[in-house]
């Protein structure tokens, strides 16, 4: 795929457009109305940024988030591939979420420009890689800001964290969500199972809301969390998703999930500080912020029976 050519092609306008193998089409529709983004400036977003967002899709199982109408209009949660697919999309027969099996779309970069074309705004890729589905690649924490709670306390639970995840040498790094908090991610690199990637995950968040009752909590209601950040632990199973680096979100103003370094966190102004308009430009300059992080091999295994014998004393 000649992404060059490909958004030389969207620049000089047109209804639809054709580019090795794969058809773009409807690209004036709106998809973010406020904002006057369209279809197209969708498209050329993700082909300007595959490169940094591939490596974090390929080889996955892909749930889309498809909007036909724009963000205003009810999302497809589409897990299932088409029968036919073009040239270059990769699919494969893998498990479901909530059992059996079926046809998945799996990442690469022909696969994102055609969800594009399908209108998934939002990439979901799994922890794992079609090759090792029962070892994931990183272990995440999703940063909740309750109702009212001010993005700066997602900020500071991000930082006690990090200090937790670095004291057990398990060195994190982190993204905005692009729609409330923030994304903790936590090196693996296919060395445990997902049955210790979530005992890990649950015995992490613990500790920081015992460590920070007042500012951080794992209640799993919502009524019971009060004004703190929820620490979702709970999306380390197999088959569970989150949304993927550098995927754009189906809200107003077109946010990024945005890699992001550590000392920039004081400075952003919230979790939607990085968007379609923004980013490319960013990546242009500084390129992928989390480069590396799918070469580590992580210390989970070792930080686990530390966690684990800690709290048996």
């Amino acid at each position: 795929m000649n992404l060059r050519r490909l958004v030389e092609a969207l620049d000089r306008g047109g209804a639809s457009v054709s580019s090795d193998g794969l058809r773009f089409t409807h690209l004036n529709r709106l998809v973010w109305p406020e904002s006057g983004l369209t279809k197209r400036d969708m498209v050329r977003y993700y082909a300007q940024v595959a490169r940094v967002m591939v490596p974090y899709l390929a080889d996955r199982a892909l749930m889309l988030k498809r909007y036909q109408r724009g963000i205003g209009s009810r999302p497809i949660v589409q897990q299932r591939a088409a029968a036919r697919v073009p040239d270059g999309v990769r699919t494969a027969s893998l498990p479901l979420a909530k059992g059996g099996s079926a046809r998945r779309y799996v990442g690469s970069l022909e696969t994102l420009l055609y969800a594009a074309q399908l209108n998934a705004i939002e990439l979901h890729p799994w922890h794992s890689r079609v090759a090792t589905l029962e070892r994931p690649d990183w272990i995440v924490l999703d940063l909740d800001p309750g109702r009212g709670v001010a993005f700066g306390s997602a900020v500071r639970v991000a930082q006690l964290l990090r200090e937790l995840l670095e004291d057990l040498g398990a060195g994190p790094v982190v993204k905005t969500s692009g729609s409330r908090g923030l994304h903790v991610y936590v090196p693996a690199g296919r060395r445990v199972d997902y049955d210790a990637a979530a005992r890990f995950a649950r015995l992490v968040a613990e500790r920081v809301a015992a460590e920070a009752p007042r500012l951080a909590t794992v209640e799993r209601t919502v009524s019971e969390r009060g004004p703190r950040v929820y620490v979702d632990h709970l999306q380390n199973a197999r088959g569970k998703t989150a949304v993927a680096p550098y995927s754009l979100r189906a809200r107003p103003g077109a946010p990024v999930s945005a890699p992001v370094h550590w000392d920039e966190l004081r400075g952003l102004r919230g979790p939607d500080a990085f968007t379609l308009e923004n980013m490319p430009a960013r990546i242009a300059s500084e390129g992928d912020v989390w480069r590396g992080l799918l070469r580590r091999r992580g210390n989970v295994r070792r930080a686990l029976a530390r966690l684990e014998a800690e709290r048996g004393g």
